[in-house]
């Protein structure tokens, strides 16, 4: 890949999960296979925001209408965002290739789609590249210092977790959720919890927590107690702490794309919010996973876990689901580091990504 030019493009659509994706592919592809690549994301603050110090290999660049295109060897568009009609036009002069790389789903279909050309009417081919849970797929993103970072992540590096540190008997639970969510129904079950909880709350889900619990605006590193729960806002977190974050966490409620992966690869009991769509497509979506997810589970955590997902991702959070989950924690831990395990040992999507463009490019 030495000398060939990338570009990605990104549209921010939900806040956090296309840039977040982005910026970890982007990142991954630049340090573990030394290439260099442009960046184009629509909103230029939010990326910066994520990329933080930035990378010296990537270059980030404001998507905007009459932006000064100029089409790199390898293009990636991500999740259907399309590209330019400039920049496609360039692209008709010189040999670029064109790959979609697209949402991450469970369904079968994805299997069939991955990685067949789609001819444009203007003359590129566009090819398509599924994320997934199956060889048959694009894998899921991985670096390969995961298993590194995550033996020296400690509760101490967090300025806002000494209470945390302190607590040996608390469960700690991250809450990141759509606004969809039943938050009040699970507020109320984590108040009445038989073991105290401590939950870390993003800044971004503070607003409707406030709501819940008919509290004035929470600040970044205000508590706020309720029973048996304490609450505390976190600022916000680079991927790497966020990542240790998860990994630190007994309990993840996770959702999107991008946050999902991560506590896959915390290999912790999580809870899975997909994107709320339309006749509820969601749900076939979130099946689909709970398949692949619990097909080596044993009878009792598939219960467990499939019950809980589908409840909340339902909109039906019952007040038993929490202490079925806590009192089942030691086996969701097992079978969610199994499945981490099993994971594993699959190629990563960017090691794919990097294999498909090489064979396509001879």
């Amino acid at each position: 890949m030495s000398g060939v030019r990338w570009d990605i493009f990104c549209k921010v659509v939900d806040n956090f999960g296309d840039i977040g994706v982005c910026w970890r592919l982007a990142r991954q592809l630049a340090d573990e296979y030394d290439i260099a690549l442009r960046l184009w994301v629509d909103n230029l603050a939010l990326a910066e925001r994520f990329a933080g110090a930035g990378h010296a290999r990537i270059e980030l660049q404001h998507w905007t209408a009459d932006a000064d295109f100029s089409p790199a060897d390898i293009v990636i568009e991500t999740f259907g965002c399309g590209l330019p009609e400039p920049y496609q036009q360039a692209m008709l002069q010189g040999a670029a290739t064109w790959i979609n790389v697209d949402y991450l789903s469970a369904e079968s279909w994805v299997e069939g789609f991955h990685a067949q050309p789609s001819p444009q009417a203007n003359g590129l081919i566009r090819y398509f590249f599924y994320p997934g849970f199956t060889p048959q797929t694009g894998g899921l993103l991985r670096e390969a210092s995961l298993p590194a970072w995550q033996a020296t992540a400690q509760w101490s590096s967090f300025e806002f977790a000494s209470p945390i540190a302190a607590s040996s008997h608390t469960l700690t639970l991250s809450l990141f959720c759509y606004a969809h969510a039943p938050l009040a129904a699970l507020v109320a079950s984590l108040a009445q919890s038989l073991q105290p909880v401590f939950v870390l709350v993003p800044e971004t889900v503070a607003p409707m927590l406030a709501e819940v619990l008919g509290s004035s605006p929470l600040r970044v590193g205000e508590q706020i107690q309720r029973q048996q729960c304490t609450f505390l806002v976190i600022p916000f977190l680079s991927q790497a702490d966020y990542d240790r974050l998860l990994y630190l966490c007994d309990v993840n409620f996770v959702r999107g794309e991008d946050s999902w992966i991560r506590a896959l690869w915390a290999g912790k009991p999580m809870v899975w919010l997909p994107y709320q769509q339309s006749e509820e497509t969601h749900l076939v979506k979130l099946n689909a996973f709970l398949d692949h997810y619990l097909a080596q589970a044993e009878a009792s955590v598939a219960e467990t876990v499939r019950e809980t997902m589908l409840a909340w991702a339902r909109g039906y959070w019952r007040p038993d689901l929490w202490q079925s989950l806590v009192t089942a924690l030691p086996a969701l831990a097992s079978h969610a580091q199994a499945f981490k395990a099993q994971q594993s040992q699959q190629p990563d999507l960017a090691t794919n990504l990097v294999r498909f463009i090489d064979k396509i490019r001879c």
